[in-house]
């Protein structure tokens, strides 16, 4: 499975995103992101975080 991060739109890495948004952040949407897909197909997810914006994450 292909999961690509971005940060307030812009393709970032795992780790990079990891910084900017925080470890556990990351984890619990990609973990949710992943579930989601599993239930409705989806393959584009947004999560919005107070004070630093957007984590996108795309599955596919």
């Amino acid at each position: 499975m292909e999961i690509t991060y971005y940060t307030n739109g812009v393709i970032t890495s795992k780790s990079l995103a990891e910084w900017f948004f925080g470890t556990k952040t990351v984890e619990n949407s990609t973990a949710s992101a992943v579930q989601q897909n599993k239930n409705t197909g989806e393959k584009n997810f947004k999560f919005w975080q107070d004070g630093t914006g957007y984590l996108g994450i795309q599955i596919g």
